[in-house]
């Protein structure tokens, strides 16, 4: 941590994308103890749309001016995944604590070069999975570590949204696009949260849209223990919206409903080996968003040393398994040379 705790956070965010007004401007008007004060973009006219629509004190002329800012504290870097390596460096460089988009980079590689930077400084180095944030993931965990359905055996977890093709920021290789990239990391997560563990890709099958950009991917994996997994992910158009995780066990079974946005409705259903179809646990769990969730861990991490549960280690292993499955299914990974 650096010398000097701020008493209030001050947030920069590089970029006008789309994903910053529920992911962050939102959540700052209701979390006190945060605020946006600087934003710089490609395209200044659709910053300045932003900023005046948030409340967003400085419209600056570049990234760079940004993280050298002296009213920012901290970064929030929803650039397309092809530059959160080199900008989330230079905000760590010039002291400022970083919330960087999921996925945190292009490959392992780079997700360990931020890391090593971030823990040199000393400084909040947050991967943004929202999710992980939320009561429902606490909920999950505490399920499974009292063995209500006995020991994993099977794990399927998914993520599908249908994403236009001419979409250039999630069907580009340059910028690192994929559906593994963009929604599929997402299931990935669910299932090395479920196990506990990180995985062994056995195979991978993937759908090309444009030439190494995945649209629709399949890959099945092993954990500790002799776990199974399957995590599938698809951006094909006409694709129907779904997010789900089941864990089955040695005793039962349970089925996540909606585990990527909770707060829009969640379930969390155990059945039993010995109760049959009849529900052991059947319940909706309560929260804030879970950007607001994921806002409040940030200020916390940087204001009061509190714990991130995304980031670090994680974020590696995250990668790692990204960058395999990619292997796996013979496309390249992404951010190397074709």
């Amino acid at each position: 941590m650096t010398d000097q705790i701020p008493s209030e956070l001050r947030i920069g965010v590089l970029g006008a994308a789309r994903i910053s007004d529920k992911a962050l401007f939102l959540p700052v008007a209701d979390t006190p103890g945060t605020s946006l004060t600087a934003i710089a973009a490609r395209d200044q006219d659709r910053a300045r749309t932003q900023a005046e629509a948030f409340g967003i004190d400085h419209v600056l002329d570049s990234y760079a001016e940004v993280i050298e800012s002296d009213s920012v504290d901290a970064i929030y870097n929803p650039l397309p995944i092809s530059l959160h390596h080199e900008w989330t460096i230079a905000a760590l460089r010039a002291g400022k604590h970083v919330l960087c988009e999921k996925p945190f980079a292009s490959n392992a590689t780079e997700a360990a070069e931020m890391v090593a930077v971030g823990k040199e400084t000393g400084l909040v180095l947050m991967e943004a999975y929202h999710w992980r944030y939320h009561p429902l993931a606490s909920r999950i965990r505490a399920l499974l570590d009292d063995g209500i359905i006995g020991q994993i055996e099977r794990i399927d977890a998914g993520f599908n949204v249908e994403v236009p093709p001419d979409n250039e920021v999630r069907h580009a290789w340059e910028l690192s696009g994929g559906a593994l990239m963009d929604l599929g990391c997402y299931p990935l997560q669910w299932a090395r949260f479920a196990a506990g563990s990180e995985p062994t890709v056995v195979a991978a099958s993937m759908e090309e849209g444009r030439p190494h950009v995945d649209v629709d991917t399949t890959i099945d994996m092993t954990f500790k223990g002799g776990i199974t997994a399957r995590v599938a992910t698809s951006m094909k158009p006409g694709v129907e919206r779904a997010a789900w995780l089941t864990v089955s066990g040695s005793d039962g079974e349970m089925q996540v409903t909606n585990p990527i946005a909770p707060h829009l409705g969640n379930r969390i259903v155990v059945t039993s080996t010995d109760t049959g179809a009849q529900p052991v646990v059947d319940e909706e769990i309560g929260g804030d968003t879970t950007y607001h969730c994921q806002l409040v861990a940030f200020r916390d991490a940087v204001l009061n040393d509190g714990p991130i549960a995304t980031g670090g280690v994680d974020a590696v292993a995250t990668m790692t398994a990204i960058d395999a499955s990619y292997v796996a299914a013979g496309l390249p990974i992404r951010g190397t040379e074709l």
